[in-house]
């Protein structure tokens, strides 16, 4: 890139107009009278105080923020004119949720002025209370007017527990240096974080992932608005949401952001459901799969949900009614059969067998389940209930995490746990016991495969045989005739196209063809 040079500067040339002016102006002064020079000067100088000056302000202001109305045009220009007297507040710009201003800005006490992106909301507050909560755009503050909390609008993803190169269950070493006892218990502090106990009490340290953002549409099309989504009411749940931790030593108060609350929630759901599990269980395929609960309606409040999902007791003429119903349904089904709905090639395939019932759903692993259960609570106002021993019982659950979620403004998409760390004596044996029993798991899915195999085959089969019986009965509707000899000779011709028209019938045939001619030329000759 080419240097550019002092002359071609904008500030050389501004320095030159000004001198170029200046003596212009000199040659002026020298060239009339001193009284009138002065009364010149004089007047230019009323001129520029209360006129040129002011204009050029109310001028040049127009350029420096995006506003579109007099009334913003009009306090960029007072906020200007306090930066003159050095009475201004802080001028802060909002990128990506973070701010971005001069050093010691937002200890000023006068107006100001906020310019936010697309992808921030910004919460403001006085000494005693909170003042605004302001999306993308450029907003003005009063005087003791201060940012109280800033908001990302994206899509976020929070991850808490060790970190990859992480040795959890690793004892400190002897003589540990002050750096090494610090990295330790910067280890043993993620630890801790997501440390969870099975029933037959095995520790499990996993790493837990969430997917959030503010709970917003965002604009679509021409629709004006954030493109990740603003919205003034979840932004105040989040700011007033917002907390810090209790301690008695004042260095140790930390200030608990909005975006830290789903990943705690979920590393409390880890604790809850592991402890429903035994170590076998979490990766064995045992278990079975969870039945999906009712949902309750939007537009019914979410107090009221309790009411209309949680089971109760059921009177007589409850249950009468019930068993009168089921004996309709069960008529009804009778006359007008349903086929059940397929979930996979396997299950098409056995429903399809004849006298093959539907297979059930795949067996899962605890593991599994925590996961879904983990999701449901953070995504669900309803979801199932599971016993001490992780087994779904009879009825639903209200999560109070979901709401707890949507009274901070927060929307959850996504929840998993992920790389689970034992004891090394532990992940040992559960190395050798999947040694173990990897012979036996693949048999079994050799098993499976073969009996799947066996199951389309037949399918196919059966398909095929369907298929030259439509094709034959055609073929003798075709003919229209009562004559034997006739309907004979048509079945052999439809035999004959059907596999002359299948290449893999074709390539299967010797004589068939042509022995299939001659007797049709027999037929004729007849």
């Amino acid at each position: 890139m080419n240097e550019i040079r002092f002359y071609q500067k904008p500030l050389f040339k501004s320095l030159v107009l000004g001198i170029f002016l200046l003596g212009i102006y000199v040659y002026d002064f020298f060239q009339g009278g001193l009284l009138h020079s002065m009364f010149g000067i004089g007047l230019d100088l009323v001129m520029f105080f209360l006129i040129l000056w002011p204009a050029c302000v109310f001028f040049y202001a127009q350029f420096i923020l995006p506003v579109n109305t007099w009334e913003d045009r009009k306090k960029i220009v007072d906020r200007l004119w306090l930066h003159f007297a050095k009475a201004d507040g802080p001028a802060i710009f909002v990128q990506n949720g973070r701010l971005v201003e001069r050093k010691e800005e937002s200890k000023k006490k006068g107006p100001g002025v906020l310019w936010l992106d697309t992808a921030s909301a910004v919460a403001t507050r006085t000494d005693k209370e909170f003042k605004n909560f302001v999306g993308p755009g450029v907003h003005f503050t009063d005087k003791d007017e201060k940012v109280a909390s800033v908001i990302s609008l994206h899509t976020q993803n929070q991850k808490i527990g060790p970190e990859k190169d992480d040795k959890p269950f690793d004892a400190l070493k002897e003589n540990p240096t002050e750096e090494e006892q610090r990295k330790f218990q910067e280890v043993q502090d993620r630890r801790k974080a997501v440390s969870a106990m099975t029933r037959d009490g095995i520790e499990v340290v996993p790493n837990i992932s969430v997917t959030f953002k503010i709970d917003a549409e965002p604009a679509k099309g021409e629709e004006r608005g954030s493109r990740f989504g603003f919205h003034k009411d979840s932004v105040e749940k989040a700011a007033r949401g917002e907390g810090v931790s209790a301690s008695s030593k004042p260095e140790e108060i930390k200030h608990i952001a909005w975006n830290q609350l789903p990943a705690l929630i979920a590393a409390d759901l880890w604790r809850e459901y592991l402890s429903k599990f035994t170590l076998d269980e979490l990766f064995s395929a045992s278990l079975e799969p969870l039945r999906e609960v009712p949902q309750p309606e939007p537009s019914i409040p979410i107090e009221n949900h309790r009411q209309i999902l949680m089971p109760g007791k059921s009177g007589f003429f409850t249950r009468l009614l019930k068993q009168i119903n089921n004996s309709f349904e069960g008529h009804l089904k009778k006359l007008i059969p349903e086929e059940p709905p397929i979930a996979d090639k396997e299950e098409e395939a056995e429903r399809q067998l004849p006298g093959k019932k539907t297979s059930e759903q795949k067996p899962q692993t605890a593991l599994q389940i925590i996961n879904q259960m983990i999701k449901a609570r953070l995504t669900q106002a309803a979801v199932p209930i599971l016993d001490e021993s992780g087994r779904q019982v009879e009825g639903f659950l209200i999560s109070e995490e979901f709401d707890t979620l949507n009274e901070r403004g927060i929307k959850v998409f996504s929840a998993s746990v992920s790389s689970l760390r034992f004891n090394p004596a532990i992940e040992k044996k559960i190395v050798q016991q999947w040694k173990t029993n990897w012979l036996i798991n693949a048999k079994a899915d050799q098993s499976r495969i073969e009996r799947l195999n066996a199951v389309t085959k037949e399918n196919g089969r059966q398909k095929a045989l369907q298929d030259h019986a439509l094709t034959l009965s055609e073929a003798i509707l075709s003919a229209r005739t009562s004559d034997i000899t006739l309907i004979v000779k048509a079945l052999l011709q439809s035999t004959q196209n059907e596999i002359k028209l299948n290449d893999r019938l074709l390539r299967r045939t010797t004589t068939e063809i042509e022995d299939m001619e001659s007797i049709i030329n027999w037929l004729e000759s007849i």
